[in-house]
């Protein structure tokens, strides 16, 4: 119906702008993983659901946000990425922040790394707790 009521230019004395908003807040809402792995992200610094994949065009950035809400502030994140041999091409780590819903995690630009099934690891606190495989092609 948001969509028709767009579609359409029906216009109800501010509605359409409303709806609008409605979509647009839609298209970029955040995946419903605790660990997601897309192309895009949400302004919360959540993957976008329309941006989530677990296939890769080789240039861009791949992200992976982990949803830490309840977590406490006091664990450590880490994200490993691995190329197709299991070797870490990249890794990042931060603690979790207070207030925050998200943490994301970026692979950098990979224009370099080759073809292939590669994975984004999980770690927090030393513990390896999941994992995320993607196709790069």
């Amino acid at each position: 119906m948001v969509s028709l009521l767009v579609a359409c230019g029906v216009n109800r004395g501010g509605q359409e702008v409303q709806q609008q908003s409605l979509v647009e807040e839609e298209a970029v809402s955040p995946s419903p993983e605790t660990f997601a792995l897309g192309t895009e992200l949400s302004e919360s610094g959540a993957v976008a659901a329309r941006g989530a994949s677990d296939s890769i065009i080789r240039g861009g950035e791949v992200y992976v946000s982990i949803d830490v809400n309840g977590a406490s502030t006091g664990q450590t994140i880490e994200v490993q990425w691995l190329d197709p041999n299991g070797d870490v091409i990249h890794s990042e780590q931060r603690m979790v922040p207070k207030q925050q819903r998200y943490v994301p995690f970026s692979s950098g630009r990979t224009k370099d790394w080759k073809p292939g099934s590669h994975r984004a690891v999980i770690v927090i606190d030393g513990r390896r707790v999941s994992e995320k495989s993607f196709d790069v092609m």
